[in-house]
């Protein structure tokens, strides 16, 4: 009776120890995928935080100053894009190169560019004359940047064929300054010995048309109407340095001449006299050579 007993209560033991070994098992199961669900959900904030903070540099084509054909390569992201290289297929640069004569671009794809966030660069390929001839072949570009980002991007040119019609605010506004100062020059020429009087009312012409229409109809608020208010500050103050225009826009000089420089070099509004100490020193002047030869093999800037 005594070893019946016993056998019995050996027996619930076995029984309760197996039950307790297979909880504790479903348990340290639940345990371990709890832990690859953690895991997997922290990778996914790392990779959506590093796409996030990231550079991303994206190529396009763009029309700018009513007919300028530009490459434009620009980084929407919020990082730096260093070591920047560019691969644009043989067949569109050998096209390009036959009907324009320009290779700007193929020395692009020979060089190590960088961008910082929300900076753009233009690269010319010719004016809307050329048009037919550049778009014949489609263009294919490969861009590598910080050693591990790729993009490609494929353009056929054809089909902003219809967009060739646009006209820049700034454009616009650049020539109603031209008509300002050339009706300033009649002036002069009339009143010859009142100088002061001229000039006078020159001022007061500007600011008269100012008030009919203001700047903020013309241009767009943020670094559009700066650049509108550094390339108007040249105008009205030939022989101005850098650190000059910056006082009259109220802006930092260092901004200032990133303005002033695109200014000069994509624009061709304004020129410079250099100064070998300081850039913050250059002067600055209206480029009067501003009006583009659209013509197939055209002279450029005259």
């Amino acid at each position: 009776m005594t070893d019946a007993i016993i056998a019995f209560t050996t027996a619930i033991n076995v029984c309760i120890s197996i039950m307790m070994c297979i909880f504790t098992g479903r348990m340290a199961m639940a345990a371990m995928e709890q832990t690859k669900t953690s895991k997997r959900q922290i990778e996914e904030m790392i990779r959506q935080y590093n796409e996030t903070n990231r550079p991303v540099v994206i190529a396009s084509f763009e029309i700018i100053r009513s007919g300028y054909l530009c490459l434009k390569l620009e980084n929407i992201g919020s990082e730096v894009a260093k070591d920047i290289k560019i691969r644009i297929n043989d067949e569109f640069l050998d096209n390009l190169e036959k009907a324009t004569h320009m290779i700007h671009l193929r020395e692009t794809t020979e060089a190590t560019l960088l961008l910082t966030s929300h900076q753009k660069r233009f690269i010319p390929m010719g004016t809307r004359g050329w048009f037919d001839q550049i778009a014949r072949v489609p263009a294919i570009i490969d861009i590598s940047y910080n050693d591990k980002y790729e993009e490609h991007t494929e353009i056929d040119l054809e089909q902003f064929r219809y967009t060739l019609t646009y006209n820049s605010d700034l454009g616009e506004i650049s020539q109603g300054l031209k008509d300002i100062e050339q009706h300033f020059k009649h002036i002069e020429r009339n009143l010859k010995g009142l100088e002061k009087e001229a000039k006078s009312y020159h001022n007061n012409l500007i600011e008269a048309i100012s008030k009919i229409n203001p700047v903020s109809f013309l241009v767009n608020t943020g670094y559009e109407r700066r650049k509108f208010e550094t390339y108007k500050a040249v105008c009205l103050n030939p022989d101005s340095t850098t650190e000059r225009i910056a006082e009259i826009v109220e802006i930092s000089k260092e901004e200032a001449l990133d303005i002033l420089m695109e200014l000069e070099r994509v624009d061709s509004l304004v020129q410079s006299s250099p100064c070998d100490d300081d850039a913050f020193h250059t002067k600055w002047y209206r480029n009067v050579r501003n009006s583009w030869d659209y013509s197939p093999g055209g002279a450029g800037w005259i």
